[in-house]
């Protein structure tokens, strides 16, 4: 049996790139290149959302200035 492995952390950044790549490219391509980046991108779009529905941003921490009033 193979161990588990974690899941690998990737930019949401880097995703978002993915996505505005894929698009670019499914209007700018013929037929089955056009497909693919398509797929790629709305792939890496639901990657994007579901980072974020998992993991919502937190404010920034109170300073200790804050915390003492």
């Amino acid at each position: 049996m193979t161990p588990d492995v974690p899941p690998v952390e990737v930019s949401r950044l880097l995703l978002l790139a993915f996505v505005a790549v894929g698009a670019v490219v499914s209007i700018a391509a013929t037929a089955p290149l056009s497909t693919f980046a398509g797929g790629f991108a709305a792939g890496a779009g639901a990657v994007v959302v579901l980072s974020f529905l998992t993991h919502p941003r937190r404010g920034p921490a109170p300073s200790d200035e804050e915390e003492t009033r």
